[in-house]
């Protein structure tokens, strides 16, 4: 086979090969930092800043059109406040589906190192006293924490 430069098509000339010239193997490589079920075919996906001078978020849409983000947190102080909220709404909020999120989540392989934005949207649809309730677990008023989840 050739492409259109008329060469021979040689894995080995092409422009890929200087991936793998810097290794002493030529096995890729990955490392797994998150597991997370989207519930989807994911069809695309990109990096990009939400915000000019943001941080990068990966962007990827579903076969049903949904777009969703991956956004990394900015302090240590976030993702443990998102943690502490995502264990108590797994306990107060009402599922829709009866399924546990945990569980839905972790469909394939446990949840790692993702915040469920779903499951911690669902807190401005409690009533008042469970928001409340999870306000007073974490230390903070509702009006806190429902500024932090816009």
């Amino acid at each position: 086979a050739s492409d259109s430069g008329g060469a021979p098509a040689n894995p080995t000339n092409s422009a890929t090969r200087a991936l793998w010239e810097s290794r002493q193997d030529t096995t890729p490589k990955l490392e797994l930092i998150c597991n997370y079920y989207v519930g989807e075919i994911v069809t695309g996906m990109t990096r990009a800043a939400l915000v000019a001078g943001g941080a990068e978020a990966l962007i990827y849409v579903t076969i049903t059109g949904r777009i969703n983000a991956l956004l990394p947190f900015g302090s240590r102080e976030d993702t443990e406040f998102y943690q502490q909220l995502e264990l108590n709404l797994r306990m107060e909020a009402e599922r829709v589906t009866g399924r546990d999120p945990c569980s839905y989540r972790s469909y394939y392989a446990p949840i790692r190192h993702i915040m469920d934005g779903d499951l911690c949207d669902a807190y401005a649809l409690l009533s008042a006293d469970q928001q409340a309730k999870i306000a007073e677990k974490l230390d903070r008023s509702v009006g806190e924490i429902m500024k932090k989840l816009e």
